[in-house]
């Protein structure tokens, strides 16, 4: 059983993880959307980033970057999981602890 401080820590871990995961999807997100912008408004080949592609190369790379974001968001509700399975351990927490576990609830 850990004590509250190593739970309140790994909670602080967890957190930064979830803001790199954010960062990380955010990232794949937009250029997911310059992918599929490029898709759509290519003739024949792909210019994506100063690169020509085929339209069956950026098809693929399209079902890759989906496979990057189902990864990544299975990985943020595990963290995300942990995290709320460590808040139920924790009891009689001060203002500024309750304040934390609120800011994690919201990622």
């Amino acid at each position: 059983m850990m004590t509250k401080d190593q739970t309140m820590m790994v909670l602080m871990v967890l957190k930064k993880k979830l803001q790199g995961i954010r960062f990380f999807r955010v990232v794949e997100e937009l250029f997911s959307l310059y992918i599929i912008f490029k898709f759509l408004t290519a003739t024949g080949q792909v210019q994506l980033l100063g690169v020509a592609f085929s339209e069956g190369r950026a098809t693929s790379l399209m079902l890759l970057l989906l496979v990057i974001d189902f990864s990544l968001s299975r990985i943020r509700l595990n963290y995300k999981r942990m995290g709320q399975q460590l808040i139920v351990t924790l009891k009689d927490l001060t203002e500024q602890e309750a304040l934390f576990i609120q800011q994690f609830q919201r990622f």
